[in-house]
């Protein structure tokens, strides 16, 4: 035993720092503006003890909902979800802020934090590594695939992620601006190596999402590759190639032809006809040797799978661009049959690798079949996307203002510039977002949607809406399944432009008023208070003195203009419709004037209240045997005017139907009813009626607070019991007899499963499975309502938006996802008239048209280029110049 007595080594801890995480916790619950300083550092895994990591979430979810995170607020959110005494109570709360006097040094303290958390992620690697090493059979390439894998994770983890300044890129970018001046038109990314190409684009650059969009076989892969040997032997930098659809045996090859001018047929059968052929094909390898371009043939590969790969290459050859053939072939993250979300989310990631990589990433795409049954082949950008499109009479509501607007008139707004409108995010809640772009996407067949509730659209087969399973084209769709609507949703800063005097007489004018060409201009009614508003209200704004004439039962009431009228001088209310945008139009054709929209809850209250004393209706509905009941509704020969009252009514949050009840020798009337007793009281309390008809509502609105509201008419569908109860019934590792037993409910068996969910019984399933995911669906800002119709209404020119993060956006008061528009900053698209078209002359054979049809920073444009087909690559027209005379023909 040797002399010196060695201590026993004690268990090895992994790292960690426990007073500066609780530092951390201490200095967010104290400084309002500290949580800033860390939420993009550390998320609640960074943590050691599973008792901050809990803190941790708890300020960050008060964080993500704009609330304060303080010791009370977060005591509150920990006490909602029963965490609170797991986290040793609010005692270890008031500990944590007392052992921090300032939260100047957070930065500091989260930095230790998250270097603890990296190294205990490598000795986590590591053990699994060793474990990994001492299994049998174990495939070494995919073994050191995984490891490399799991370092890049941790080495991203670890990257800090600042803004900088930027004046400290002011100085870079004169230099880069000069050096571009001075080098007389030299690109500022890599060639393409076609001039004209070069011209318009200044070459492929740095992290823009370039696509290549074509229908098969126009040679796609080909301009891409063509450019990818230009770019390694002109630029001389390293190129990667992921072919996902040839092998790169087949990749080779065309290289190999395409650089040595041997035919690619002849190279792949080995028929080389003579020495001369031999010698081209020596010289081409020879170049090709010498350039650095790697291909990886790696079927169907995730965009995680081809990230690793790509910054492998990166960080062992360089990189100099990335090209990936083809988009479609990527395999998405989650599984699913919806193509909107898988595009939408391969699209995200190509774009974040080009940014992440700093490289040009150039992306071939196919496009739809559209363009073969058009007449016009000439490709457009609606050609890329997956989702469909909606006609362009649907109107949208400015998020700021509350204005209708057609996505007609906004797609053709000279700029687009962007507008705020209302979009359901991840929690199903309704939030402000940009609409950046909203444009024309051809002629198709579009189908006119109509719901239970009288909302109505009409939209392609491929436009996508919201239903419990996720989004899914209308030709998935049918007549009694549900859709996502707005229970309410009102705007920001609404301008509230019409005065009361105004908004009074436009509301009874709509209702009861004559505003027609050659006629005098009057208001019948039979309530006195009715004739009474309008007289105050045309004195006050017009200076007109009424004159009253009685008819039986009812008077009319004429305005005269208080001056004489000539072809130049006409009547004031006449002037005033104008200014409205109104028309003298009957009945049937009446609507609301766009400032209407524009209204405030308290004037909209006012112009319903209004409006209702005309053609409204307030009244007790008595059914032998049957608790006395109310019917409230407002009734128009207009089917415009009736959607504008619906649309009304739901900034008020009061949802309503509209009924169509046919009319004997007339125009069929629409009832905009309110139903459920909720609904109607609060239209009661809120808007109610002016006049005679609102002298019933004391009494109607006592009678209804006695009922039992149904919670029946707002309801999940049944399929909610699969997509959404049973995962998280089974996270909870609980029976359905369990569930039924904390509902107080009997088990029924597979009838438990037969009916949807109101609200309240959704609420109390989340609270028996402590689930905050069914919790958030029962809070949800939508109201699912059913489709009664799906009708084919033929063909008419159609539109789409762009709405970035979202995607979706509110129309017709119904949410609808937006274009899927590549996240591409550059789309070049192919089209050669010679694969329609045989009988053209032979100087337009093999020619084809790349056409740049989208350019974030820079110039649209045509290049003309000759396809050999026999060598598999691209030529310019004029070898001298490179195409350049063909450059910016209008496009």
């Amino acid at each position: 035993m040797s002399p010196i007595a060695k201590k026993p080594a004690g268990p090895k801890v992994p790292p960690h720092n426990i007073d500066a995480e609780q530092t951390v916790l201490g200095a967010m619950m104290i400084d309002l503006n500290a949580v800033i300083k860390v939420v993009d550092v550390l998320v609640p895994d960074d943590f050691y003890l599973p008792v901050h990591q809990k803190i941790y979430q708890a300020a960050l979810e008060l964080y993500e909902k704009r609330q304060p995170v303080d010791v009370l607020s977060v005591t509150n959110k920990l006490k909602e979800q029963n965490l609170l005494a797991d986290v040793g109570g609010s005692s270890y709360l008031a500990e944590l802020t007392n052992q921090v006097t300032t939260a100047s040094h957070i930065g500091h303290y989260a930095q230790i934090v998250k270097e603890k958390r990296v190294l205990r992620d490598l000795i986590r690697m590591a053990t699994e590594v060793s474990e990994g090493a001492f299994e049998p059979n174990q495939e070494v390439e995919n073994f050191l695939d995984e490891v490399e894998q799991k370092i890049l994770a941790i080495s991203r983890q670890s990257l800090p992620q600042n803004f900088i300044p930027l004046r400290d890129e002011l100085q870079g970018a004169y230099q880069r601006i000069e050096t571009l001046h001075e080098r007389k038109g030299a690109l500022r990314g890599v060639t393409t190596g076609f001039f004209g190409l070069d011209n318009i684009l200044s070459g492929l650059q740095k992290s823009n999402l370039i696509v290549i969009g074509a229908r098969p076989s126009l040679g796609k892969t080909t301009l891409a590759l063509d450019i990818a040997r230009q770019v390694a032997i002109k630029d001389k930098v390293p190129v990667g190639v992921f072919s996902l659809e040839m092998s790169r045996e087949e990749v080779v090859d065309r290289f190999i032809a395409a650089e040595s001018q041997v035919p690619l047929w002849r190279l792949r059968t080995g028929r080389i006809t003579d020495d001369t052929e031999f010698q081209l094909i020596q010289a081409g390898l020879d170049r090709l040797s010498q350039v650095a371009i790697f291909v990886d043939d790696t079927p169907s590969p995730t965009i995680n799978q081809m990230r690793a790969m790509a910054r492998r290459l990166q960080m062992e050859h360089g990189l100099g661009l990335l090209i990936i053939d083809y988009l479609q072939l990527i395999q998405p993250r989650r599984n699913s049959d919806n193509m909107v979300s898988q595009v939408t989310e391969i699209s995200r990631g190509l774009k974040g690798l080009a940014r992440e990589l700093n490289v040009p990433v150039l992306a071939l795409s196919q496009l739809s079949r559209a363009v073969d049954q058009r007449d016009d082949k000439r490709p457009r950008l609606y050609d890329l996307r997956e989702s469909g499109c909606v006609s362009g009479d649907t109107l949208l509501m400015r998020a700021d203002t509350g204005e209708l607007i057609s996505i007609r008139s906004l797609a053709e707004r000279v700029a687009q510039i962007p507008v705020p409108v209302f979009s359901l995010d991840e929690d199903m809640r309704l939030v402000v977002r940009p609409l950046v772009k909203a444009f024309r996407s051809g002629k198709k067949t579009v189908y006119a949607l109509k719901l239970r509730s009288g909302k109505n659209i009409r939209a392609s087969a491929n436009h996508p809406f919201l239903t419990v399973k996720g989004w899914r084209r209308l030709d998935q769709l049918a007549r009694g399944e549900r859709i996502a609507t707005p229970r309410e949703y009102a705007p920001v800063a609404p301008p509230g432009n019409l005065s009361d005097s105004e908004i009074i007489l436009l509301a009874h004018l709509v209702g009861d008023g004559c505003v027609l060409p050659r006629q005098p201009i009057h208001y019948t009614s039979a309530d006195p208070e009715n004739i009474a508003a309008v007289k105050v209200a045309a004195r006050d704004l017009f200076h007109i003195k009424a004159r009253l004439v009685r008819q039986k039962n009812w008077w009319h009431l004429y305005l005269p203009s208080p001056y004489p009228l000539s072809r130049r001088r006409k009547h004031p209310i006449t002037n005033w419709y104008q200014t409205l945008g109104l028309s003298p139009v009957r009945a049937p054709e009446k609507i609301l004037p766009a400032s209407a929209f524009g209204l405030n809850n308290s004037q909209i209250c006012l112009l319903l209240r209004h409006l209702w004393s005309t053609d409204g209706n307030i009244s007790w509905k008595l059914a032998q045997g049957r608790h006395p009941d109310g019917a409230i509704y407002y009734s128009t020969t207009s089917p415009i005017l009736a959607q504008q009252v619906q649309h009304l009514l739901l900034r008020l949050g009061i949802p309503s139907v509209i009924r169509v009840i046919p009319q004997k020798d007339y125009q069929p009337s629409r009832q905009v009813h309110t139903q459920g007793a909720t609904a109607q009281i609060g239209f009661l309390e809120s808007v109610g009626c002016f006049g005679e008809r609102g002298q019933i509502v004391p009494s109607l609105l006592q009678e209804f607070k006695k009922v039992v509201p149904n919670p029946n008419l707002d309801t999940w569908p049944k399929s909610i019991w699969q997509t959404a109860v049973l995962p998280e019934k089974e996270k909870a590792g609980m029976s359905w007899r369990d569930v039924c037993s904390g509902l107080d409910t009997a088990y029924g068996g597979s009838t438990l499963f037969q009916t949807g969910l109101s609200r309240e019984r959704l609420g109390r399933l989340a609270a028996v499975l402590d689930s905050p995911r069914l919790a958030m669906l029962a809070e949800s800002q939508i109201i699912w309502d059913e489709i009664v119709s799906l009708t084919d209404v033929g063909e008419e020119e159609v539109f789409d938006a762009t709405v970035p993060g979202t995607h979706n956006f509110l129309a017709n008061d119904i949410i609808i996802h937006n274009s899927i528009e590549q996240d591409a900053d550059v789309v070049i698209f192919i089209h050669r008239k010679d694969r329609h078209n045989e009988n053209l002359p032979p100087e337009e054979q093999n020619m084809a048209e790349i056409m740049v049809a989208k350019h974030r920073n820079g110039p649209l444009g045509t290049v003309k280029l000759k396809f050999d087909s026999e060598r598999v690559t691209f030529r310019s027209l004029d070898e001298r110049r490179s195409g350049e005379a063909d450059v910016f023909e209008s496009f």
